[in-house]
């Protein structure tokens, strides 16, 4: 499996990446994805074997932001789109199925701790909480 030589942040030893949740801890069903999944917290979950794809599809893994900067991103571009408040979480990763500078899928994820952000003085831009 090809990653384009992008490794995805590592911390104390596993690979991390940031997992963007609906404020239940939901999966956001962006790209029309049908399969809503609800996510725990700091316990693994991992997906069924007979539903993981390898490669950039959309469909066949756990998709996370690589970087608090697109998980960021990806919070104003669900508040600015459709008026909806997110969550991030630093999350490990298992399994990587693929990765680009941007995202990466994988087949099962720890969510390990929220990130806090706060809604910017203009109403159109979340932040992070020192």
């Amino acid at each position: 499996m090809s990653m384009k030589k992008i490794i995805p942040q590592l911390q104390d030893g596993k690979y991390v990446g940031y997992r963007v949740t609906t404020m239940d801890n939901s999966s956001l069903g962006l790209r029309r994805n049908p399969f809503i999944l609800q996510y725990p917290v700091k316990e693994w979950y991992k997906l069924p074997e007979s539903w993981l794809v390898e490669g950039a599809g959309d469909f066949g893994g756990i998709w996370l932001s690589r970087t608090p900067s697109r998980a960021r991103h990806l919070v104003n571009y669900i508040w600015n789109t459709y008026n909806r408040q997110s969550r991030v979480y630093l999350s490990n990763i298992d399994e990587i199925l693929f990765c680009n500078a941007n995202r990466i899928k994988t087949n099962g994820i720890y969510m390990i701790s929220e990130m806090k952000m706060k809604l910017n003085f203009n109403g159109k831009e979340w932040v992070w909480l020192k």
